[in-house]
């Protein structure tokens, strides 16, 4: 076991339990992990999540333009931006302008898995980092 063991392994438990009980899709969970990773600057974690996503190439080159790129939806804008500010959080509190817009598309539980996902992806992104992993 490494150096971090049991811990890692912890965080391993909370991420499944985050994807298990989530009620969003699959791939969009893992796009809003692609962009945590990407804004953090975690290599390991944007190959990672880029081959998990089940996404064309052109979609996950142009997620970054996620704001005005047209193959982006509304309702994925919504999560992209959700994962921005909370990866982002260190520029102030997450804008309620933003909650209400991932509320309106996900509901309550669908907002509760966005803000879960993104910690777990932020969390995993810092300790690649930190360990020269990503």
């Amino acid at each position: 076991m490494t150096p971090h063991g049991t811990r890692y392994a912890a965080l391993g438990v909370l991420a499944k339990t985050v994807d298990d009980s989530a009620v969003l899709p699959a791939g969009l969970r893992e796009l809003v992990k692609l962009r945590c990773s990407q804004l953090n600057g975690c290599t390991f974690c944007v190959r990672l999540h880029s081959a998990l996503a089940g996404e064309t190439g052109e979609r996950l080159e142009n997620l970054a333009s996620w704001r005005t790129h047209p193959d982006f939806t509304g309702r994925e804008r919504a999560a992209f931006a959700v994962a921005e500010v909370v990866t982002l959080v260190r520029d102030g509190q997450v804008p309620q302008s933003v909650l209400d817009d991932a509320r309106r598309e996900f509901g309550e539980k669908g907002v509760a898995d966005l803000l879960w996902t993104a910690v777990v992806a932020n969390a995993f992104n810092r300790l690649a980092i930190s360990t020269r992993l990503g």
